[in-house]
């Protein structure tokens, strides 16, 4: 099966393609294609994989996906072992240059122009903007034909002009087949292992590399160590953790990983800016 690219099926007589996802799991496969993509996760969770951006996502979010821009949203485990599980998205796909074009019939499209750069990156709706959004997804989904390409365009403009989180640090760039396979294999051997210690000669092993070829090649496409997206799904896992048990913070650090608390600590607050026991205080209810 190819992991790169992945083909929007077409529709006749629409610029845009609408798409309904009720299935166990997301699609776990890193892919790329050429349309912009506007989901809404109404239900499931799991991690994010978009470009450089690593981080968990949850039922009500909005993500804007970019052109030719590697991403997944892996299912929780438990999506694939329990049988009552299922994940629901709806999502519109449509193609940049449609804007482009039609701003020679339409000059108000150019408009839109910020926000198709800004998709390059990825974005993220604030979660407070998001009920309004999903309003108006909604009302994409249900209306007719000749209606929806209002709709569509209305959802596009309050999109841009809603507070949102950019996802990736840099702007990204397709991935050749082969480079997608490979780093699909690291990421779904890493979210499969990360509880237990990993040496560097292990995981090169995965795509038939040496330890240095591949710490190189990893941190060529990634823009980072292998060590410190390790250490994101770790701290990532523990978050989900820290928010959803009561398990001590020691209990958490050896759960997702590490060797020692003393480590946990100093690597949580360096990459988060903020200490475990702070992180918990957040989802404290008082």
């Amino acid at each position: 099966m190819k992991v790169l690219p992945f083909k929007i099926p077409k529709v006749e007589n629409s610029s845009f393609h609408l798409q309904i996802d009720d299935e166990p799991y997301f699609y776990d496969k890193l892919h790329q294609h050429p349309e912009l993509q506007l989901t809404w996760i109404v239900k499931g969770e799991g991690t994010l994989i978009y470009g450089d951006y690593l981080g968990e996502f949850m039922p009500n979010e909005v993500y804007l996906i970019g052109s030719n821009v590697p991403h997944v949203f892996r299912s929780k485990a438990e999506y694939y072992q329990q049988a009552d599980k299922r994940v629901l998205a709806k999502t519109i796909f449509f193609k940049p240059d449609l804007v482009k074009k039609g701003q020679s019939v339409f000059p108000e499209l150019s408009q839109l122009e910020g926000l198709l750069l800004a998709a390059d990156r990825g974005l993220k709706i604030n979660p407070t903007a998001s009920p309004k959004l999903i309003h108006q997804m909604n009302a994409v989904f249900e209306a007719n034909p000749l209606s929806r390409l209002g709709q569509i365009l209305c959802l596009v403009d309050e999109f841009g002009r809603t507070e949102s989180q950019v996802l990736s640090q840099w702007p990204q760039k397709p991935l050749k087949e082969q480079h997608g396979r490979r780093l699909d294999d690291v990421f779904k051997f890493t979210l499969e292992n990360y509880h237990r210690p990993i040496q560097l000669e292990e995981v090169a092993e995965v795509v038939h590399m040496n330890k240095a070829a591949f710490c190189r090649y990893f941190k060529q496409h990634t823009r980072k160590t292998y060590l410190n997206f390790l250490n994101e799904i770790r701290l990532q896992k523990a978050t989900e953790l820290l928010k959803n048990s009561e398990m001590t913070i020691a209990q958490i650090a050896y759960e997702v990983g590490f060797n020692n608390l003393s480590n946990f600590n100093r690597t949580f607050k360096l990459m988060k800016g903020r200490t475990p026991v702070m992180e918990r205080s957040r989802f404290t209810i008082a």
